[in-house]
């Protein structure tokens, strides 16, 4: 008997602790629902995720028709990024409260995440029936017709929103990017630098720096990323954005040193890399290239950059054994979809037949390449060669200059242009294009030698005596640095001033 007594005893306590509990977790003659929500939400804050998610599943099935049980799982959902789930929960709360504006919001928001645009518009269509003059519910509305595509419809309404709200600066936010996307750089100009004004934050920056680099004010566009970075040094975009325009002004090492700060950060990714062997593209420098390719796979796969990849090796002369694959390759390249990979597809073929010194074929494919979107100088480069090898002279001109003009900092192409120009004897071109080569290379004494050269080709009878001086001080100058390769010519001129 004494055992039995034990037991109710201990029961008893059992049912005094549970009700305290309740007293706890619940408001005076609150519903027992409310005590299992708020001890989920309790869980929750302590991050137990799946705990509260138990509780709340079990409240679920205990109270059916209750809002704030749906309305705490769809919180839960929100939290652990299943917005699908999310926006479930938030539907059934709406549904239970249909002119509650926070569930509007939220169901519109999850669904907007989940990339339920259709829903997400209907929702906020729900919404303006109740709420039509609230700035935030349209501001929704023109959110979900943003990510519809229908960016004409999504200003309008987001420019509502915005007039009915200045506080909302999300809606003038958004409204910015698609005037951006109009070409409408100076009204995207004026709202962008008010954000920045009244809220200056990474994401404000960021896209006023971008639309800087559109109009090609790329200090402003620096200093602007830059302050970005400054309030959020993990932000890659803007990383990759300062690397773009330091690439525009031709300042290579600039844009690589912002690549490695983002590397420094940790701030790894397909993206990243892909920016850097770019860059490593566009100098002609295909190892570097090549290894930074081969990095980008190891973030994300990616047809386009295994041709890329293969570029590369054909112009390293390493591509032994991959000869079908560009063959197969050749085939199939004229029915591909996707425009990028079909350029990169006829640049592979276009080196290739190069290196095979089929020019015909080379010159067709890089043709093709160049009539979708690459541009890279060694295209032009490479076409300048050919026409150079088929003797024609007006062809050849025009893409060694088209080189030069990609990036004025191609060495090569002026190597090879001036070495072309000597050949036809245009002595003037020479001297040209070797003086403006200096002017790059300052210290380089090939183009300097060049530069003598081409100088003395030209002097005859009415030639100053002032300017031979100056083409004999120059000889003297590469002299002292033993790099002068004319000492007859200079012997030519010595005895004429003498």
């Amino acid at each position: 008997m004494f055992d039995n007594i034990k037991k109710i005893l201990e029961r008893v306590r059992q049912i005094n602790d549970s009700v305290n509990d309740y007293k706890k977790l619940s408001p005076s003659g609150a519903m027992p629902s409310i005590a299992q929500v708020n001890k989920a939400v309790r869980l929750l804050k302590q991050n137990k995720i799946a705990e509260a998610e138990i509780l709340l599943l079990e409240a679920e099935e205990l109270y059916p028709t209750n809002e704030v049980v749906y309305r705490t799982l769809g919180a839960l959902y929100e939290k652990t990024k299943d917005f699908e789930r999310a926006a479930k929960y938030f539907k059934c709360a709406l549904n239970l409260n249909p002119i509650k504006k926070d569930l509007f919001m939220r169901l519109g928001y999850a669904q907007l995440s989940a990339r339920l645009n259709d829903e997400a518009k209907r929702t906020f269509e729900k919404a303006l029936k109740v709420f039509p003059v609230d700035s935030e519910v349209i501001a929704g509305y023109g959110m979900a017709l943003y990510r519809l595509e229908r960016y004409a419809d999504a200003r309008v309404e987001l420019v509502k929103a915005f007039s009915l709200d200045a506080h909302n600066l999300n809606a003038l936010f958004l409204t910015a990017t698609i005037d951006v996307m109009f070409g409408d750089y100076e009204r995207a100009e004026s709202r962008l630098s008010l954000l920045v004004k009244l809220a200056p934050i990474t994401p404000h920056l960021y896209e006023y720096a971008k639309l800087k680099n559109l109009k090609q004010d790329y200090d402003a566009a620096l200093e602007l990323a830059q302050r970005a970075l400054d309030i959020n040094p993990k932000f890659l975009p803007a990383y990759l954005l300062m690397a773009e325009v330091y690439h525009s002004k031709f300042d290579f090492a600039g844009a690589l040193d912002c690549l490695q700060k983002a590397e420094n950060e940790e701030l790894f990714s397909s993206a990243l890399y892909l920016s850097r062997a770019n860059i490593y593209m566009y100098k002609e420098d295909f190892a570097l290239a090549l290894d930074a390719y081969k990095k980008s796979l190891e973030y994300e796969q990616s047809k386009t950059v295994d041709l890329k990849i293969l570029i590369c090796q054909v112009l390293l002369d390493d591509y032994s054994g991959q000869e079908d694959v560009i063959n197969i390759l050749e085939q199939e390249v004229e029915d591909e979809d996707d425009t990028e990979r079909q350029a990169v597809a006829y640049l592979l073929q276009g080196v290739f037949k190069f290196k095979q010194q089929n020019f015909a074929q080379a010159e067709m494919y890089f043709r093709k390449a160049l009539q979708i979107t690459l541009k890279l100088p060694v295209v032009y480069y490479l076409l300048a060669l050919i026409y150079q090898e088929l003797g024609d002279d007006y062809k050849s001109d025009k893409y060694y200059n088209l080189t030069i003009e990609k990036n004025p900092y191609h060495e090569n192409a002026y190597r090879s242009y001036i070495a072309y120009l000597l050949e036809r004897k245009d002595f003037e071109g020479a001297k040209y294009k070797s003086k403006k080569a200096l002017k790059l290379f300052p210290e380089n004494s090939y183009f300097a030698n060049i530069f003598f050269y081409a100088s003395f080709c030209l002097v005859d009878e009415m030639t100053s005596e002032y300017n031979v001086k100056e083409l004999l001080k120059l000889a003297e100058k590469l002299e002292e640095n033993s790099t002068f390769l004319y000492a007859n010519e200079k012997q030519i001129l010595l005895k004429r001033i003498n």
